[in-house]
Parts: structure tokens; C-alpha cells; sequence
């Protein structure tokens, strides 16, 4: 299976690393870097090829992580000349172009992922199962935390560059709804939303810079316990009931990232072989997940998840 990586800056060199590991366990069987810094492209070593633009390119399936303001001209470029695409979050800066988007890919019956990097997350994926298999009862609250202690050196808000997995875990968690109500705060150094969903599960995201501490985590709060994740520290979680804590490892430990990527190239296979397929996350959360970001005000403010 040959890939093409578009954009080699600091997210797609961690892309990089994934596919060149894949490479080596012949999952890939060839390598393309596509970007427009010659000299960028000069110090990379892991690829069979190299180009400045994707206008040459030739591969069965292509991950844009570049920019968030050239996702979309790039994303149709790639779909029209039927490539298949992972296209870093967000999938555009307005809804008209992520609505052209998934509308050229399912013209062309081409296979369109969205980097919703924690929905892969072995820990968030194993306390669905737990919700769903009734541990805490009925859910209750969602509070998704990510504090970091150094300045934002960006120019632009918290919310934007913390808290775009937090809303897209929100609405995950609560059964992909779409909130009743929702309340933003924005700023330069913090950024706060509030979600109300149908079934009367509340949500709170809490984003922002110069805390005293590093702090990442999500609680999921039932009627019968809680279940609490940190993403960073390790894939497993904690489950509190009546008083008494229960730590739940996941091994083998596996990054995001590379699941990510190895669920990309698993649909493309199945697609090539004539069997069903689908894309990631569907269609309605990918534009939700937009319509609450423009919302809030600060979807043109995006430039990469985190």
C-alpha cells in the first residue's frame, strides 16, 4: 500500500514516525513526502519519495497534516484525483468547505477520515464499553480538563488550540447528540463551554495556559461511580464506586496515533477489496463538531489539533 504524507512540520513528523514503523511491519509498502520547503524535504531520510507538491502524486491514500487553512483546497485536490484522505482536525475553517469536502468524497466513493485522535485512545474507548455495559449507571456529567502551565505563545484563543478534542469527547460520550444548549468563554489564556445534552447529560470543557500545574484530565460521572482518564499518562483508567478506587491498566500500550493510522489503512484494505467500509468519525459528527466551533467564534482561529 503506498501513502503520501502531506506537511512534515512538528504534528507530521510524529505522522512520519508512525508510518515509518508501518513501513518496517510491511504494513506500507511505500513512503511519499509531499512539501513545499525544499529544504524540509532535504532532511527527511525515511522516504522512497519526495515532492513539493501533490499535484504528481500517485499513492492509494494520502494524511494532510498541514495547516489548518489548507485543508480543504488540499483535501479536494487529493479527492478528485481519487486518492482516499486522513485530513488532520479540523476538516476545514468554515462549514460551506467541509460540506464540499464530504460531498466530493462520497461522489467519488472515496474513504475520508478526520483526525478525532482520542477517539482511538484504548483508555477512552474501554470506558464507553464500561457506560455502555451499565459500571456507573446512568451518565451523568462529562468534565473534560486541559491546563497547561507555560503561556500561550500562539495568537490564538485556549479554547481553540486545547479544547477541540474536549467538545468532540462530549458529544462522543453522550451518545453523539447534538447539545440542547451550550455556553462559551472564551479568551487569549482560558477557555470554558458548557454543553446541556437532550438526555440530561451535562458537560463541562475547561481549557487554558499559566496554571500552576500540567492538568489532563476527563471524569465521567455516573449515578453508581465514576470513571476518570488521563490521556497523556497511560492508556488505563480509574473507576470510583462507594468509596473505594479500582485501577483498570490496558495493556499493550499502544499511542493514538498509530491506531489511528492502522484504522485508516485497515478501511482502505476493505474498501479495495469490495468489502463494506465507512468513514471516521460519520459525516454528522464532523460537521457538528464544526458547528459548535463556529459557535463559540473561533473556528477560523483553529490551526491544529493538540
Amino acid at each position: 500500500m503506498h501513502i503520501g504524507l502531506v506537511g512534515v512540520g512538528r504534528w507530521g513528523m510524529r505522522h512520519l514516525s508512525v508510518l515509518d514503523e508501518l513501513k518496517k511491519n510491511n504494513l506500507i509498502s511505500k513512503l511519499t513526502i509531499i512539501d513545499r520547503d525544499e529544504h524540509i524535504l532535504n532532511k527527511v531520510r525515511v522516504a522512497d519519495e519526495k515532492l513539493l507538491d501533490v499535484h504528481n502524486l500517485n499513492a492509494d491514500g494520502v494524511i494532510i497534516a498541514t495547516p489548518s487553512q489548507t485543508h480543504a483546497e488540499l483535501a479536494e485536490i487529493l479527492l478528485k484525483s481519487g486518492h482516499d484522505l486522513l485530513v488532520e482536525k479540523p476538516l476545514a475553517t468554515d462549514l460551506n468547505s467541509a460540506t464540499k469536502i464530504m460531498n466530493l468524497a462520497q461522489q467519488n466513493g472515496s474513504l475520508l477520515y478526520v483526525g478525532m485522535l482520542l477517539r482511538h485512545h484504548l483508555g477512552i474507548k474501554k470506558a464507553k464499553h464500561l457506560i455502555q455495559h451499565g459500571q456507573i449507571g446512568r451518565l451523568n456529567s462529562i468534565t473534560y480538563q486541559r491546563k497547561k502551565m507555560q503561556p500561550n505563545h500562539s495568537d490564538f484563543p485556549a479554547m481553540s488550540q486545547l479544547g477541540i478534542h474536549g467538545i468532540d469527547l462530549a458529544c462522543f460520550f453522550a451518545g453523539e447528540a447534538e447539545p440542547t444548549s451550550t455556553i462559551f468563554e472564551t479568551s487569549h489564556e482560558k477557555g470554558f463551554a458548557s454543553f446541556l445534552f437532550p438526555q440530561g447529560i451535562s458537560a463541562q470543557i475547561e481549557t487554558g495556559y499559566s496554571f500552576s500545574e500540567n492538568v489532563f484530565e476527563i471524569v465521567l460521572t455516573g449515578e453508581k461511580g465514576s470513571i476518570m482518564i488521563n490521556p497523556q499518562k497511560n492508556q488505563g483508567l480509574r473507576v470510583c464506586q462507594n468509596g473505594l478506587t479500582k485501577n483498570i491498566p490496558i495493556q499493550p500500550f499502544t499511542k493514538p496515533l498509530k491506531l489511528q493510522t492502522k484504522a485508516f489503512l485497515s478501511e482502505m484494505k476493505r474498501k479495495k477489496q469490495g468489502e463494506d467500509w465507512s468513514y471516521f468519525p460519520d459525516f454528522g459528527a464532523t460537521m457538528r463538531c464544526l458547528r459548535l466551533l463556529e459557535k463559540a467564534g473561533i473556528l477560523k482561529e483553529i490551526i491544529r489539533p493538540n
